[in-house]
C-alpha cells in the first residue's frame, strides 16, 4: 500500500512540474507571436561617424608641402565656372550674380589674365590683366576701362570693381615660404563639435622688433595632409582674404583643387572658381596677356587723384 501511495505522490509531483514547463512554453510563444504587445518601442541606434585618424606631420614637412604646392606650375590655362557674389550680410545688399564662364591664363611669377563671358551668348562681362605691378580692367557693359597699381585699394560702390588680378593670382598660386623674411610655427585645431582636425602653419614676418607681424595661415587636413585653406593678413592683423580648396584632381601629374572659394571681406565680395578643364606648363604667347584700351570708353586711372562724379567710388 505504501508503495502505491509513494508512486502516486511521485506522479503528482511530476504532473505539477510538467504544468510549470507548459506554462513557460506558452509565455515564450506569446512573446514570439505578439512582440508588439510586449515591446512598446524599438529604437535603432546608429553608431556615430568615426573621424579618420590624423596623420602625424612635423612643421618641416608641412612647410615643404607649402613650398612644393605650386613649384611644379610654370603656366596655367584653365576654363572655369565663375560665380561672383557681391555684398555681405553686414551691408544688407547680398546679390549673387549669374554664373559666367571664366578663362584664366597664368604665367609665373606674376602675370595673369582673367576673362569672364556671359553664358549662352558668350559676350564679355569683364576682362582684366596684370603684370604683377599694374592691372587693367575692362567692363564692356559700362564702357569703362580701369587702370591702376595691383596694390591700390579704395572701396568702390560696385564691390566687383574691387576685384584685382593679384587676388586671383595669390589664390591660384599659394606663395611659398620666404626663409629670409618669414618664419613659421605650427598649431593643431581640435574641436569637440567637428570630427575633422587641422594642422595650421602660421607664417609671420621674421621678428626684428618686439611685435609679431602676421602674413598668412595655411591649413592642412590632418587626415590626408591636403592643403585646404589659406588666410592672408595685413600687418595690423586684419584678414584680407580667405581661400578654401576642395575636390583635388590630378592634371598631368599635378595635384590641384578644382573648387576654389575666394572671400575678400574688406572688399565686400566673394568669388567661386570651379575648374572645368585645365592644362599646365604650356607655352603662352606674350600677346595673350595684352589688353588694349578700346576706343570711346571712359578711362579711370586709379593712380590719379579722384576727380568728378564719374569716378565716385573708384
Amino acid at each position: 500500500m505504501r508503495s502505491v501511495r509513494f508512486r502516486i505522490e511521485i506522479l503528482r509531483i511530476a504532473l505539477i512540474e510538467l504544468e510549470k514547463i507548459l506554462c513557460g512554453l506558452v509565455l515564450v510563444a506569446l512573446f514570439l507571436v505578439t512582440p508588439g504587445c510586449v515591446v512598446r518601442k524599438v529604437v535603432h541606434v546608429h553608431a556615430p561617424p568615426q573621424s579618420v585618424p590624423a596623420r602625424e606631420a612635423a612643421l618641416a614637412e608641412l612647410v615643404a608641402r607649402i613650398d612644393s604646392w605650386s613649384r611644379p606650375i610654370r603656366t596655367m590655362v584653365a576654363t572655369v565656372d565663375l560665380t561672383p557674389t557681391a555684398g555681405s550680410v553686414y551691408s544688407g545688399v547680398i546679390k549673387e550674380y549669374t554664373d559666367v564662364k571664366g578663362f584664366i591664363l597664368l604665367q609665373k611669377p606674376s602675370t595673369l589674365r582673367l576673362q569672364g563671358q556671359a553664358p549662352v551668348v558668350g559676350t564679355r562681362v569683364f576682362d582684366m590683366v596684370s603684370d604683377g605691378d599694374e592691372f587693367r580692367l575692362y567692363i564692356p557693359v559700362k564702357r569703362k576701362f580701369i587702370i591702376g597699381k595691383d596694390t591700390f585699394h579704395r572701396p568702390a560702390k560696385n564691390s566687383l570693381e574691387n576685384l584685382r588680378p593679384q587676388h586671383i593670382l595669390e589664390a591660384l598660386i599659394v606663395p611659398p615660404i620666404d626663409p629670409e623674411t618669414e618664419t613659421t610655427y605650427r598649431r593643431t585645431t581640435n574641436s569637440r563639435t567637428e570630427p575633422k582636425r587641422y594642422y595650421v602653419v602660421n607664417v609671420v614676418e621674421a621678428p626684428s622688433q618686439k611685435h609679431i607681424i602676421p602674413r598668412r595661415n595655411v591649413w592642412f587636413d590632418a587626415s590626408n595632409l591636403e592643403l585646404v585653406r589659406v588666410q592672408f593678413y595685413e600687418p595690423d592683423g586684419t584678414c584680407t582674404e580667405e581661400v578654401d580648396y576642395t575636390n583635388y584632381q590630378n592634371f598631368q601629374g599635378i595635384h590641384y583643387p578644382t573648387h576654389i572659394e575666394i572671400s575678400r571681406p574688406e572688399d565686400d565680395y566673394e568669388v567661386t572658381l570651379t575648374i572645368e578643364k585645365t592644362t599646365f606648363n604650356e607655352i603662352i604667347p606674350p600677346a595673350k596677356f595684352e589688353l588694349k584700351q578700346p576706343e570711346g570708353v571712359e578711362v579711370v586711372n586709379l593712380d590719379q587723384p579722384k576727380q568728378g562724379a564719374s569716378q565716385d567710388g573708384q
